[in-house]
């Protein structure tokens, strides 16, 4: 890349590298959704995998309700799949909504997390963690390309 007397990039060059690095920012985003998905995916499959060894899997506590059932299926699924499809096609916007749906989910997976204090669960000592490092990444970064939005 030619750079100028004053050392900096011709305008050209500029522009290409500012939104270069919006589009980087923007494929971070979407693979931290993606990680936050599939992080809920081994959540889930964490607790299912002792019946593949013969053990009863069944709760002890009653099943959940439908509304409870869906309302995890709406944040664990949809959230993630909704705040994709925002930054991959929306505009600002979408973004704002992104930025939104992203703090949520980092709330809601620190609370979640927070479980492991009166349930300790070693499988999901490994999971849980690194789903909330993960949303609270994801929530950074989605504030950060709002901010340049913005700007």
């Amino acid at each position: 890349m030619a750079i100028d007397a004053a050392g900096k990039p011709p305008l050209l060059c500029g522009i290409i590298i500012l939104k270069s690095s919006k589009m980087e920012r923007k494929t971070k985003i979407v693979a931290l959704w993606t990680l936050t998905l599939a992080g809920f995916l081994a959540h889930s499959l964490t607790d299912a995998m002792p019946a593949f060894w013969g053990e009863s899997i069944a709760a002890m506590t009653p099943p959940a309700s439908v509304g409870m059932i869906s309302f995890m299926m709406l944040l664990t699924y949809t959230v993630p799949a909704v705040g994709v499809l925002l930054v991959m096609f929306g505009g600002r916007k979408c973004l704002a909504v992104n930025v939104v749906l992203a703090c949520i989910m980092a709330a809601f997976t620190v609370l979640h997390m927070s479980e492991l204090i009166d349930e300790f669960n070693p499988a999901q000592l490994l999971i849980m963690p690194l789903m909330a490092v993960v949303a609270i990444l994801l929530a950074r970064e989605s504030l950060k390309i709002r901010k340049e939005e913005k700007a």
